[in-house]
């Protein structure tokens, strides 16, 4: 298989200025072109895809897959200003699991994100500064049609309003809820959905999920009290049919780790500026364009997933 190559649709353009770190590019400096597989070049941009995560409030954490290009802009003797461009891929982590992107565990083929990130990053070793100033990440999901071609029996994406999608949400979080001895939680919002045939429809979901209070009986009472935190976990359940037409709930919710002792100020937040754009699945490979900026003889960490061509 040949490495699927990535569509690169927009430029990072960013203007950003403070006193402490400063940004404003001198023009009679050069770029200096540096190498995708030096080591503090791989150090540096895991630093900076973890930064981006950190900055995202929704989706999944984001994984290097390589470097693509890195340029160096020195600026006499204030320290550098870095060009990223980042391969990157989804993971099986919400970004409200906080979770580092090298603890994270890869998607399969049929459910991968992929795409690319670029990213400003300014180093000033003698004064200590590590600071990311703006990034932009352009993704899309592998094509359906490359998918089916290798892999037909694998699950399809399914449209998250599709009524089924709700219903095995729905029905795989009431499953949780009466085996739950933490509480009880509600839906917030179905993250991914996918369904299969088997020997009957087969839907394959992933939500966020709330505190809820509990429901008062005759019989018991709840002293349990909501809160208004928002999102406290993501589950992933499945539903399907069984031969005596019974729908057969799996389920299963992994919970986010406590962001109470988290800092509410960071110097770098004051002044972050990043976007990520999703685009739809590519069917047309002649539409796909290479990065004319990227570095011969490309850095991978890992083993980089190999897409179909």
């Amino acid at each position: 298989m040949g490495l699927f190559r990535l569509l690169v649709l927009c430029t990072l353009a960013v203007s950003c200025t403070t006193t402490s770190m400063p940004l404003k590019i001198p023009s009679h400096l050069p770029f200096h072109l540096r190498g995708c597989n030096d080591t503090d070049m791989l150090a540096m941009a895991a630093s900076v895809l973890q930064d981006i995560n950190n900055d995202l409030k929704e989706g999944y954490v984001l994984s290097l897959n390589r470097v693509s290009a890195v340029q160096e802009h020195r600026q006499d003797g204030l320290g550098s200003l870095f060009y990223f461009t980042l391969d990157v891929l989804h993971t099986t982590c919400h970004v409200l699991s906080k979770k580092p992107w090298r603890d994270c565990e890869w998607r399969h083929l049929h459910e991968q994100v992929y795409g690319k990130c670029k990213a400003l990053y300014y180093v000033n070793r003698p004064l200590r500064i590590l600071y990311l100033p703006a990034y932009n990440c352009t993704l899309r999901p592998v094509s359906r049609r490359k998918i089916q071609r290798m892999c037909p029996d694998c699950p399809s994406p399914a449209n998250l309003s599709d009524p089924k999608v709700l219903e095995t949400a729905t029905e795989t979080l009431a499953k949780f809820n009466e085996n739950s001895k933490s509480g009880q939680y509600s839906l917030v919002k179905v993250t991914r959905a996918s369904s299969q045939w088997v020997f009957g429809p087969f839907y394959f979901v992933e939500y966020l999920i709330k505190e809820s209070p509990c429901i008062k009986t005759e019989a018991s009472s709840s002293g349990y009290q909501p809160t208004d935190s928002g999102p406290v976990g993501i589950c992933r359940g499945s539903l399907r049919p069984s031969v005596d037409d019974k729908k057969i709930a799996n389920v299963n919710c992994d919970f986010f780790q406590s962001q109470k002792n988290e800092s509410t100020h960071s110097p770098s937040k004051d002044v972050l500026s990043g976007s990520v754009q999703y685009l739809p699945d590519l069917d047309d490979e002649e539409s796909q364009e290479m990065d004319p900026a990227e570095c011969p003889g490309k850095a991978s960490m890992s083993n980089p997933i190999l897409l179909p061509p």
